[in-house]
């Protein structure tokens, strides 16, 4: 009985240890795997590990491979977004820097002009109260070169055809790329608007990877069964 009770515990105790190492290693973990889904150009998957190492130990790594991976999903907004994140915490980060300046239109002059001719053309049927077309260019201008003005009068035209849900959208994107607008904040303040990401899973609540989690709990069992 006693070196029954003796191996019990050597077990636990390798089991705890073991689940001290995977909570060392988790924000680089979810980064690695991040990689991985990036590189198979599973970009959502990709997102969501790059998300998660960041909520854990924000890194310009984890911020500038989400921009990519927002990027090459054509969301140009949220890359950006990511871009800047992964300068704030590093400034020196040159690609970074690089990319920030090629989506806000620093390296084309003819993209930048592009996205205000759309914009203006939105103002126009903006003015007009035909909503839909002025929606249709300012989705063009963003496109071209994603811009807070883009973002905001869409959320605008959005709200005057009484598509609120819709309108919330574009004032949050518009937001992301100035958070300094305090009358979009105020109109999202009145619109209901906060954060829209989704909870994250029990795994990344507790710290582990979803895999190691569950050999964590196949190992708990186990321990359980040996009584």
């Amino acid at each position: 009985m006693k070196f029954k009770s003796l191996k019990v515990l050597v077990i636990a105790l390798v089991a705890v240890f073991s689940a001290g190492l995977i909570f060392a290693a988790t924000a680089e973990q979810y980064l690695a795997q991040g990689n991985k889904f990036l590189k198979a150009k599973q970009y959502d998957k990709a997102i969501q590990y790059y998300s998660a190492s960041a909520k854990m130990k924000p890194t310009d790594a984890a911020y500038y491979y989400m921009g990519l991976a927002y990027y090459m999903k054509g969301k140009k907004a949220e890359a950006l977004s990511s871009f800047q994140n992964a300068l704030k915490v590093n400034p020196s980060n040159a690609n970074a820097k690089k990319m920030v300046a090629k989506l806000q239109g620093g390296g084309s002059a003819a993209g930048g002009s592009k996205a205000n001719q759309y914009l203006t053309m939105g103002h126009k049927y903006l003015k007009a109260g035909q909503y839909d077309k002025a929606i249709q260019y300012y989705n063009a201008s963003a496109k071209t070169q994603p811009t807070y003005q883009a973002y905001q009068f869409m959320g605008t035209a959005y709200y005057k055809k009484g598509d609120k849900a819709n309108a919330k959208i574009a004032y949050e994107k518009s937001l992301q790329l100035n958070p300094n607008n305090t009358g979009v904040r105020n109109i999202l303040a009145k619109l209901g608007g906060g954060d829209a990401s989704s909870e994250p899973r029990l795994s990344q609540q507790m710290g582990v990877h979803p895999l190691l989690l569950a050999g964590l709990f196949a190992g708990t069992i186990a321990v359980l069964f040996l009584f």
